[in-house]
């Protein structure tokens, strides 16, 4: 009886111990041009949520960004925003994305360059690190591209750890899923 006491509650606390996410890939970290003309460099030992878009997307792209401006809000009420965690924005059209188009673009999002950076980087630069996501994009007819849509959490040694969908018409990102991640990984 004790045994099957002690196995029971090893068993529970081993398995609540173990909230941890899964290393799904490791990535090379990459350096491209932030929205000043500065270069970035993502091997800086903070957590990162990245995603892919392009200032003429019709929906994708903007929806996301709305919600990663409650993201923002969210990360500074909790103490890292841009000291432990940043929100990644990589423009999948740099011939039309120049600084100009990003910065006004991130300005209309309210985003604060201390932790959220939009970056731009040549087309191989962009391609050499969509590729390192497995993000498909391809300039598809008129300033439309086509492109997945998914986002990246990586940790601070530059691996990916989730996995999660940008918003869309009918479901915004699950931001509270996110936080938890974000969090989770800041501790590790």
């Amino acid at each position: 009886m004790l045994l099957s006491i002690l196995f029971a509650v090893y068993f529970v606390y081993h398995f609540q111990k173990k909230d941890t996410l899964p290393v799904l890939d490791q990535v090379e970290p990459f350096i491209l041009e932030d929205r000043y003309g500065n270069l970035y460099t993502s091997n800086n030992e903070k957590v990162k949520l990245l995603a892919f878009f392009y200032t003429r997307c019709p929906d994708i792209c903007p929806m996301t960004m709305m919600d990663f401006r409650e993201l923002q809000a969210k990360l500074k009420l909790q103490g890292v925003f841009g000291k432990d965690v940043e929100l990644i924005a990589i423009t999948l059209d740099p011939e039309h994305d120049d600084l100009q188009a990003i910065t006004i673009y991130a300005e209309a999002f309210e985003a604060d360059p201390e932790g959220w950076k939009f970056l731009r980087g040549t087309l191989s630069e962009t391609e050499k690190v969509a590729n390192a996501y497995h993000m498909k994009f391809k300039k598809v007819s008129g300033d439309f591209i086509a492109h997945n849509t998914t986002m990246f959490l990586i940790d601070k040694d530059n691996r990916i750890r989730g996995l999660y969908d940008m918003a869309n018409a009918k479901k915004r990102i699950d931001q509270d899923g996110i936080m938890d991640a974000l969090i989770t990984l800041v501790n590790e």
